[in-house]
């Protein structure tokens, strides 16, 4: 198991970057928020990484951080989402805007990601809300407690409000045309905690303005 590579970014497109470590190319598929914050060629990088092996195709996933990761592995763990599709879901959703649509069960917020449609949409709900504390912790630890057993509400109040200022945000820039990786990139290092106004002014100065 390769648990993180840490070296120079040699080349990174849309999907995918090249890191070089002591002299040796990998080749890592990634998300778009992951390829939205690191860096340009030239400069060193730590990424968390997941090796995928199927019969025949073998697979080096990079994730900026551990939770993306976390939520990586929870998502090809559903039936149905291969690793793939769990990309398109972290390249559409912010983590936790995953993490709010599955607490708030938001069936249509999941479908606008592509490859998932309103039954895979539904298992995903399914097989994840019982996950929530383990697959999105830092996302339960900012909802807070109210002792045993109030975890699970108190996630679930949070991931109304803060699913709702994203979802918010997330249409009103679905509606000026930009795609769910436009959007994806623009949200990435935005305030967990801000409300849809300040999102929205935040992703269109990220993106230029342009509308």
């Amino acid at each position: 198991m390769i648990a993180f590579l840490a070296g120079t970014i040699a080349h990174k497109s849309s999907d995918r970057l090249y890191l070089e470590v002591r002299g040796v190319g990998y080749e890592l598929l990634a998300s778009t928020r992951t390829l939205s914050m690191i860096g340009s060629t030239g400069e060193d990088l730590l990424l968390y990484t997941h090796l995928h092996v199927r019969e025949n195709e073998v697979s080096l996933f990079g994730f900026i951080d551990e939770e993306e990761k976390r939520v990586f592995l929870a998502l090809i763990d559903v039936s149905g989402i291969g690793p793939k599709v769990a990309l398109a879901v972290l390249s559409s959703l912010q983590p936790q805007m995953l993490a709010g649509a599955v607490a708030t069960e938001d069936v249509a917020l999941l479908s606008s990601v592509p490859g998932i449609g309103k039954k895979t949409a539904q298992r995903l709900i399914i097989e994840l809300k019982g996950k929530i504390e383990r697959v999105f912790p830092t996302f339960v630890g900012a909802a807070g407690s109210d002792g045993a057993g109030g975890g699970n509400s108190a996630a679930a109040t949070a991931a109304g409000s803060e699913h709702s200022a994203f979802a918010d945000a997330q249409a009103a820039l679905f509606s000026m045309g930009f795609s769910a990786a436009e959007i994806a990139e623009a949200f990435a290092g935005a305030a967990a905690d801000a409300d849809s106004e300040t999102l929205l002014k935040y992703a269109l100065a990220k993106m230029g303005g342009k509308a």
